[in-house]
C-alpha cells in the first residue's frame, strides 16, 4: 500500500481524496494544527507521494498589499519551505496544485498544456507562475502540477456562493456573460490525483472538463435547475467596485481544455455542466 502525504489536505480537495481513498492508500494529512485524528500530522515524513494542496483562499478577498503577500507567502513561500524539508526524504512523486490562471485571460484563445508559459500582467497570472515555478528546482525526479478549473461539487466554495445569490432572487450573468468558465468537478479531481499516481503521470495537467461553458449559460442553467429567475446582471464595474483587482476572477475567463488527460484515456465522469450541477446542489 502506497503511503501518501497531504499538505493543505483539510481543506475541500484533500478531504474529498482522503474519504475516496483512505482504504486504497496509507495517507496522512500534514498541518500545523493538532488533532486527536491518528491521520494527522505535523511535520513531513517520507513517502511514496507528496501532495501540496495548501494555499490561502485567493477569493472573495480585495487584493491589498497585505492580502496579496500572505497569499503569495501561503503558495510560493510555503512550497518552497515544504520542497527544502522533502529534498532530505525519500520521496518519489511531488503533485503540487496550480490554477487555469497560469494562463492570460481571453474569450477567444484555447489553451492547452504544450502552449507553455504566456506573458500577462494581473495578479492571478503572476502569482500561479511563481507558484509553478518552485516545482522546476524540485529535487525530487517525478513532479506534477494540477492546474485546477473551478472545482464543482456538493458544498463547494465555487458554486455555494452562486446558489445562495439565485435563491434570494439576486442570481443573474456576469456583464455580458461571454466570458468562460473552465470548470471541473470535486469526483473528477479526486479521480485524476489517483490516475496520475498510478499511472505515473508528470508535468503540467490542465485539470479542467472537456467543456468549459459560458458565464451566460452557466446562470441560464443554474437558475433552471434550481427553478429561479436569471434577470439580474450585474455589470463589470460593480464588481470592480465591491472587489477590486480580485474581480478579474469573476469578469474574465479562458477557455482550458485537458489535452493530457484526453490523450492518455482518462474518461471523465461529469464532462456535462448540467450533470455536475445536478450532482451538486
Amino acid at each position: 500500500m502506497k503511503k501518501i502525504v497531504i499538505a493543505g489536505g483539510s481543506g475541500y480537495i484533500g478531504q474529498a481524496f482522503y474519504k475516496k481513498y483512505k482504504d486504497k492508500y496509507h495517507i496522512r494529512i500534514l498541518s500545523r494544527n493538532q488533532s486527536l485524528e491518528n491521520f494527522f500530522i505535523t511535520s513531513l515524513e517520507e513517502c511514496d507521494v507528496l501532495i501540496n494542496l495548501a494555499g490561502q483562499s485567493i477569493f472573495p478577498t480585495r487584493w491589498t498589499n497585505h492580502n496579496k503577500q500572505k497569499i503569495l507567502d501561503s503558495r510560493v513561500k510555503y512550497s518552497k519551505s515544504l520542497l527544502k524539508t522533502a529534498s532530505s526524504m525519500k520521496i518519489n512523486h511531488y503533485i503540487q496544485a496550480s490554477a487555469i490562471t497560469y494562463y492570460p485571460f481571453s474569450s477567444s484563445r484555447k489553451f492547452i498544456e504544450s502552449m507553455g508559459k504566456q506573458k500577462g500582467s494581473n495578479f492571478s497570472l503572476k502569482l500561479v507562475q511563481d507558484w509553478e515555478s518552485v516545482v522546476n528546482k524540485s529535487s525530487i525526479k517525478n513532479n506534477t502540477i494540477l492546474r485546477l478549473g473551478v472545482v464543482m461539487g456538493q458544498k463547494s466554495k465555487f458554486l455555494e456562493p452562486i446558489k445562495s445569490l439565485f435563491n434570494l432572487y439576486l442570481g443573474g450573468m456576469i456583464g455580458d456573460g461571454k466570458q468562460w468558465v473552465s470548470w471541473i468537478h470535486i469526483d473528477d479531481v479526486t479521480s485524476v490525483i489517483d490516475y496520475i499516481i498510478q499511472n505515473k503521470i508528470y508535468g503540467p495537467i490542465n485539470l479542467t472538463s472537456p467543456n468549459p461553458i459560458t458565464n451566460a449559460n452557466m446562470s441560464s442553467t443554474i437558475a433552471k435547475t434550481l427553478g429561479k429567475p436569471n434577470y439580474l446582471h450585474v455589470p463589470k464595474f460593480l464588481y470592480r467596485l465591491m472587489f477590486g483587482e480580485s474581480s478579474e476572477l469573476l469578469t474574465e475567463g479562458h477557455q482550458v481544455f485537458p489535452r493530457l488527460l484526453t490523450d492518455v484515456g482518462y474518461r471523465f465522469k461529469y464532462s456535462d455542466f448540467k450533470d455536475a450541477l445536478d450532482d451538486s446542489i
